[in-house]
């Protein structure tokens, strides 16, 4: 996946996420605001074929990228466990 980094402070980052839709971004902000240091965390796609900009914000000037890897190791986890179950299926 290609990212390109649109803006980064201590609380706020902006990010986007070349070729990515809805179904992508919408599992990577329920799976971002999931963390308790989060602000806001939310995403555009400003045109039908633009790509998507995520923004994530965050309480007390914590690390905005931190719940973004948190996520997306989560989503990560899950898809290998579904993979699993289903390899499983066909045995």
């Amino acid at each position: 996946m290609n990212i390109t980094v649109l803006e980064l402070g201590e609380d706020k980052v902006r990010i986007a996420l070349l070729g990515q839709g809805h179904t992508f971004m919408n599992a990577l902000i329920n799976e971002i605001q999931k963390d308790p240091t989060v602000d806001v965390a939310n995403y555009i796609i400003e045109f039908q074929f633009s790509d998507p900009v995520l923004t994530v914000t965050t309480h007390d000037n914590k690390d905005p990228v931190a719940p973004i890897l948190a996520a997306c190791s989560r989503i990560s986890a899950d898809c290998a466990g579904l993979l699993n179950d289903l390899s499983s299926i066909k045995q």
